[in-house]
């Protein structure tokens, strides 16, 4: 007769806890390998920490071999729950240590590529001043699309974003920080860059006619009908990926003017009178949740810092 599986108590220790984020780390590392460097522990020493989370839950939660990495079905239910479990968690230490007026755990920040290197973005001055007043919370930053990033404020796996103000989504608050230059600039050997450097007067028309970088997420209507008079050449997520298109020379692009001192003499921008515009860039968080107490002072430090 087979023995039946023990079930889950429903009792969360420290051993559990740490357990549950070894599993959580895999899942969004996609797999044990890409795990090891995260977790700092050996492939084998993460396959039985999983198999204690398995005995201690009661379930099957992964297949792990030569196949691969994969999720049971009760292991996907499983993890939803586990975020929902850690997050709760983290926003009891928060709240706990507000009572004392004790800033401790963590601050989930989520920006856009490439926007570090802007002078007038005040999440660095604000990050050194936040530190100074709480030494004892740990800022973790993250890059991505203006709607990745939204997505993870909304999502609760972030607490607050730095992203253009191109559309406003009904959950969320905005605060205009600062606003980013943004030129159109063309690279390496594209034809543009050799009748530039041979001084040949270009017009508006002139540029026109070649292939320009897009972008794969939503943008501001004002760029849209910008790039719409461009040949689409290639489409992308990233503003990485704009600048290494554009230095191969084989598109133009639209990117920050900030990022141009990061490459000199690699990039020319087109026409600056013509072509340049701004964007607003924003603090972006979830309008329905309660702040903690390091959160509000961060978003203090953001407004005041802009």
């Amino acid at each position: 007769m087979a023995r039946r599986k023990k079930a889950f108590s429903g009792k969360v220790n420290d051993v559990d806890l740490r357990l549950i984020r070894v599993f959580k780390a895999v899942i969004e590392c996609g797999g044990l390998s890409a795990a090891q460097t995260e977790l700092g522990v050996g492939r084998s020493t993460i396959s039985r920490q999983i198999s204690d989370l398995e005995t201690r839950l009661g379930m099957r939660l992964c297949h792990r071999g030569r196949s691969g990495f994969y999720l049971t079905q009760q292991g996907q239910q499983a993890y939803k729950f586990m975020d929902q479990f850690l997050e709760s968690t983290e926003d009891f230490t928060s709240r706990i240590a507000s009572i004392s007026n004790q800033m401790v755990g963590k601050l989930e920040v989520g920006m856009i590529d490439f926007s570090m290197t802007d002078e007038k973005n005040p999440l660095l001055s604000a990050m050194q001043k936040f530190r100074e007043i709480a030494p004892d919370v740990s800022i973790n930053l993250m890059t991505g699309s203006p709607n990745e990033v939204e997505r993870g404020i909304i999502d609760g796996k972030l607490h607050i974003g730095i992203v253009p103000d191109y559309q406003r989504h009904p959950s969320l608050d905005y605060a205009a920080l600062y606003e980013e230059d943004v030129g159109l600039f063309c690279g390496g050997e594209h034809p543009l860059m050799s009748a530039i450097q041979e001084k040949v007067s270009l017009t508006e028309k002139d540029i026109c006619k070649h292939q320009l970088v897009h972008r794969a997420y939503y943008e501001s209507e004002r760029l849209r009908q910008r790039k719409q008079r461009f040949p689409v050449g290639s489409t992308v997520y990233q503003t990485e990926a704009v600048l290494a298109l554009v230095r191969a020379g084989i598109y133009l692009g639209y990117f920050p003017t900030h990022c141009q001192s990061l490459m000199r003499g690699e990039f020319i921008e087109l026409l600056p009178e013509v072509f340049r515009y701004s964007t607003p860039i924003c603090a972006v968080w979830r309008a329905d949740r309660r702040h903690s107490l390091f959160l509000q002072d961060f978003l203090k430090l953001l407004r005041r810092e802009r």
